[in-house]
């Protein structure tokens, strides 16, 4: 079954008592959300679906806040909060994972992969044709089996945007699909707080304890899928945000230092010295040809017995 909301001006909407005991809690939930102020809230444990379609929506769970703005998200998080502060459109849908199985379920030509994983990439334009058309019928009025049949399009379109994960999941251990689809979902739930985190506020505990691994386990698994540690990919992520900042303002280098979390501005000119071979000033008057084409060095190469795995780009 799928319940229509619509929020409007500063409205709120509230579905995080919507436990497993409560009536109707195992429907999937369609939020429309037009206007300035709006919130939506859901509760521990709902799979989610976010997409603005113009703007951008505030986004805070337990661990993070983040935006989100021109991606789709699927999230699998505990209580998750969106909210637009500013004129925004946006549509969300929500709901337990066995309200999820019901739609994935029929979709899936395996009964291991009939699971949404947690990810925030750029939306495809099918994809969101679609899903714009399922609120578009949803909030029409039309006949249930029109809704249902645009909600099951759905699905399946995004158990296909996932087979590109594929590679990742084949080099999580586990001696059962679903032992090693669970791995994958803890990891990429990891990696998802990596890309969004602060350089100066992640933590390897709290980000083990995210995922219910020990530190270790953690950095062992992670670098077997992603081909890094969780340490070395922040790292990276931080140079690739120091070239932009060097390349795109003209702030100087003690505010990209404090901006980026660097203990003294000679930690980061060393940093990125010996990522980039050039100091910042050497950067910034760079022809855009070369520059387009700097990238940080390898620091973390080492030898591996399992093939290299796909890039991250792959999975925003």
């Amino acid at each position: 079954m799928l319940e229509i909301h619509s929020l409007r001006l500063a409205e709120h909407l509230d579905l995080s008592h919507s436990g497993p005991s409560q009536s109707g809690s195992e429907k999937l939930h369609l939020v429309y959300a037009g206007h300035r102020g709006t919130r939506l809230e859901l509760p521990h444990g709902w799979v989610s679906l976010w997409l603005p379609l113009r703007g951008e929506v505030q986004l805070e769970s337990a661990l993070c806040r983040w935006t989100l703005r021109g991606q789709l998200l699927i999230a699998r998080e505990g209580h998750v909060q969106g909210s637009a502060n500013a004129d925004a459109t946006w549509l969300a849908l929500a709901g337990p994972n066995s309200a999820w199985k019901t739609w994935l379920a029929p979709a899936s030509t395996d009964r291991h992969a009939s699971e949404l994983l947690p990810r925030q990439w750029p939306c495809p334009r099918g994809l969101r044709r679609q899903l714009v058309h399922l609120a578009r019928i949803a909030r029409g009025g039309c006949a249930a089996p029109d809704r249902d049949a645009a909600l099951q399009e759905l699905c399946a379109s995004l158990l296909e945007q996932q087979r590109d994960l594929q590679p990742l999941l084949d080099r999580c251990s586990g001696r059962t699909p679903q032992r090693r689809l669970l791995t994958l979902q803890r990891l990429l739930r990891v990696h998802a707080l990596v890309e969004r985190g602060s350089d100066a506020h992640l933590d390897l505990r709290q980000l083990a304890s995210s995922a219910s691994y020990s530190p270790w386990h953690l950095i062992r698994m992670y670098r077997d899928v992603f081909g890094e540690t969780p340490s070395e990919h922040i790292v990276r992520l931080r140079l690739s945000r120091a070239w932009s900042l060097v390349r795109d303002s003209a702030l100087p280098v003690c505010e990209i230092t404090e901006q980026l979390g660097f203990e003294s501005p000679s930690a980061f000119c060393r940093a990125f010295k010996n990522a980039y071979g050039l100091t910042a000033t050497q950067a910034r008057h760079l022809p855009a040809l070369a520059a387009r084409q700097a990238s940080p060095r390898p620091s973390h190469a080492r030898p591996r017995t399992r093939p290299a795995p796909r890039p991250l780009s792959a999975l925003r």
